[in-house]
């Protein structure tokens, strides 16, 4: 997959000087504490979704941050213009698709994920560190953002009933239907209307990605002709591994709704379905 890069060819890079390798890894929902993966990747950075790299004038969240801090942040760990990036996480695929998607967002398109993370890479034999490194220099990338990547409830709203738009869900399916409450406090149950379920494991298998072909035979089967894919989860991390694959897949006109269910099941002004689409 033209998104995806595997450890093997990771170590191969390892002395490539454009080189920028982010552990972009998170939390799951509902688990307390502070993100600490056993070990990290050679000369690896800190990609922090929920603090560095947040809006935080913003109540949710992890929604993307401005262009302004996210040039700021990146230019600080070094990276430039001509950089190759390559985000990771400490296991499975969760977090680091949303990595992913925000580089091409701020208009940084030279980024792959790692399949299989930090647990493939520890598999594979293949060195680590303990902490995260510091950059030898300041980098020269300009963050230009490109808003057609991140939506927000309002658009949602605008497209709820066109035909070629199809919303797409992460969430697990019985999360999707009510019949399962949110990890997160004061969320209602249920979907946006006329959504449809694709929970982000479906396109898994033990972490990583199933056969291309698979993925493809999942997707035909909940888009039909839409020309327009929105993707949503529980906070606008996973519906970006639905991006990603939807990127493999050839799709175009795909954006993320960034609020996600953390904003759409906590407002009583908009509408929720429960039950089978």
């Amino acid at each position: 997959m033209k998104n995806l890069i595997s450890c093997q060819q990771l170590h191969e890079q390892l002395n490539n000087p454009a080189l920028v390798i982010f552990d972009a890894g998170m939390l799951r929902p509902g688990v307390l504490g502070t993100y600490s993966p056993q070990a990290m990747l050679p000369n690896a950075k800190r990609f922090d979704i929920k603090n560095e790299l947040a809006d935080r004038s913003n109540p949710l969240t992890s929604t993307v941050c401005s262009e302004q801090q996210f040039t700021h942040v990146m230019q600080n760990a070094g990276v430039n213009n001509d950089s190759f990036i390559v985000v990771y996480e400490d296991g499975g695929l969760f977090s680091s698709a949303r990595a992913w998607w925000m580089f091409k967002a701020m208009g940084h398109h030279n980024v792959k994920v790692l399949s299989g993370g930090l647990k493939k890479w520890l598999e594979s034999g293949f060195a680590t560190q303990q902490g995260y490194s510091k950059a030898s220099g300041r980098g020269d990338f300009t963050a230009n953002y490109n808003s057609e990547y991140f939506i927000n409830s309002q658009q949602v709203l605008n497209e709820i009933d066109e035909p070629n738009t199809v919303l797409l869900d992460a969430r697990a399916y019985k999360r999707f239907t009510g019949e399962e409450s949110e990890p997160r406090k004061g969320m209602r149950s249920g979907h946006i209307p006329n959504s449809r379920s694709l929970p982000f494991m479906d396109l898994l298998n033990e972490g990583e990605a199933k056969p291309l072909a698979e993925i493809k035979a999942i997707f035909s089967d909940v888009v039909d002709d839409a020309q327009q894919l929105q993707f949503s989860c529980g906070s606008g991390i996973t519906a970006c591994v639905l991006a990603l694959f939807a990127t493999e897949c050839g799709y175009k006109n795909l954006s993320v709704y960034d609020g996600s269910w953390s904003e759409w099941g906590a407002s009583d002004s908009l509408p929720i379905s429960t039950g089978e689409a």
